[in-house]
């Protein structure tokens, strides 16, 4: 009997099992289907373009009251051309990362029990503390507590990969919640503990406020590193992230500024966590294609070598029609510590627009251009994207 026949038969076997307890009204789906096209010009002789396509699915099943399980997973998820058997009538589970397009990758599987005063979650999921989508973030397995009051207070764990000292390491860490009317904040910790290396124990703490009146907003946040890189080099990273923005009728104008201390000799953390969720400010426009084909870039680690940076941006975005939005910005990057690096300064421009072609449909567009002064060409990334949320 073949593979593919014997999950089948499992398959349907659950489905069959599962169907008289799992009624409508008590399991939610939802999810994105996204099929994009990318071209990237590097500077150099050639150019390189693809395609790629995600099903992403996530349910949340009401178990009992207080009780739910939520999961969600990830499917065909890969670029197009590479060998896959679509086509061939076979379908092929494979392990093997390399293979991820022909697999089905669950990410988060996890169970909430939620009490009077407090909720507990547990199982495999995503927890991020700090506003810049995630100072610590990270996709693992582990607990989170968090109460119900008014100060919200969050506490967890998780475990995390086994290295190649063949261990695991762990993260850990809370958050506790502040505001009135005008403002919100949050005050958060967090460590990582043996995650690339035995002797690394690295700690976080920062906090973050937003500021609401009417059509201005105001976002800040602080934050400090400190501990052991590994058995020979110490952690360090002082970082102030500021965003400023106006709203008038359909457009908004904004401004952001970074800064990341630099160092010559020891290792900058701008993120602790397996950094999950990724984060790309520079070319954020609204497209819903930044933090994407092109990877993520944190401005506080754009030059690298422990470099920092002193950065500014000033951005744009307008409503030009019910289903069409436009946006823009323009970043000018510095190192905060130019021995470490060649490069004294860099451009990031970025313009896209959203359109929205159906019900719960849109298309993206982004074109990215990056000129970083000391290298040998300018760097241009376009992309384009259908996405469909259901």
């Amino acid at each position: 009997m073949s593979k593919f026949l014997k999950i089948m038969i499992v398959l349907l076997t659950v489905a069959a099992v599962a169907t008289p307890v799992i009624a409508a009204d008590n399991l939610g789906l939802s999810g994105q289907m996204r099929v994009r096209a990318s071209y990237l010009d590097d500077g150099g002789d050639d150019t390189t373009s693809w395609l790629d396509q995600r099903l992403r699915i996530g349910g949340n099943l009401s178990v009992a009251e207080g009780v739910s399980v939520t999961f969600r997973f990830d499917t065909t998820e890969g670029q197009w051309g590479t060998g896959n058997d679509y086509g061939t009538g076979r379908a092929t589970y494979a392990a093997d990362a390399t293979e991820h397009d022909k697999t089905i990758h669950f990410d988060r599987a996890h169970i909430d029990l939620a009490f009077s005063s407090f909720s507990l979650r547990a199982g495999q999921q995503y927890i991020g503390v700090g506003a810049q989508d995630g100072t610590f973030n990270a996709q693992d397995h582990g607990f989170r507590i968090a109460t119900n009051g008014d100060v919200p207070v969050t506490a967890f764990v998780m475990l995390a990969d086994a290295n190649a000292a063949s261990h695991d390491g762990f993260y850990y860490g809370g958050n506790v919640g502040f505001g009135a009317d005008a403002f919100k904040g949050n005050a958060f910790f967090a460590s990582q503990n043996s995650v690339s290396n035995l002797d690394e124990e690295i700690y976080l703490i920062g906090a973050d406020v937003t500021f609401n009146m009417d059509a201005i907003k105001i976002l800040a946040e602080l934050d400090f590193f400190t501990g052991d890189a590994s058995a020979t080099t110490d952690a360090f990273g002082t970082q102030l992230f500021v965003d400023a923005s106006m709203s008038a009728d359909a457009m908004t104008f904004g401004g952001q500024i970074w800064y990341a201390m630099g160092d010559d000799e020891d290792t900058q953390f701008a993120v602790l966590g397996n950094d999950f969720n990724g984060y790309d400010p520079l070319y954020a426009v609204g497209s819903g294609l930044d933090n994407g084909p092109f990877g993520a870039t944190r401005p506080q680690t754009f030059f690298g070598s422990n470099a920092g940076v002193m950065a500014a941006r000033v951005y744009t975005s307008a409503k030009a029609s019910d289903a069409l939005n436009i946006g823009a910005s323009v970043a000018y990057l510095q190192p905060e510590e130019d021995d470490n690096v060649a490069a004294d300064s860099a451009l990031a421009i970025a313009v896209g627009m959203n359109y929205a072609v159906m019900a719960n449909t849109s298309l993206g567009a982004l074109v990215e251009y990056t000129d970083v002064d000391e290298a040998d060409d300018e760097v241009i990334a376009a992309s384009v994207g259908l996405f469909v949320n259901f």
